[in-house]
């Protein structure tokens, strides 16, 4: 079994980003609520919520994740 490594946490709206930029790249991320409720169990997230997530990768594509999350996160500080 491999290991997992978070390789973002903050808002939900930033976590749906860059879940999607990493399936670009054919990156899985793993999106993981905060919030305790029946819905997580359920892999659901209230895209709403001001509520904190982290997203996590297996170890083989943590690297490359890492890059594609500070991109991510230059890109929105130029905003």
């Amino acid at each position: 079994m491999q290991n997992i490594y978070e390789v973002f946490f903050g808002s939900t709206v930033d976590a749906k980003f860059i879940n999607t930029i990493l399936s670009d790249n054919n990156i899985e991320g793993i999106i993981k609520s905060l919030e305790s409720n029946a819905n997580e169990n359920a892999n659901w997230i209230n895209q709403d919520s001001k509520a904190e997530v982290s997203v996590s990768v297996l170890a083989d594509n943590f690297e490359k994740a890492e890059k594609l999350v500070r991109e991510y996160k230059n890109s929105r500080a130029k905003e």
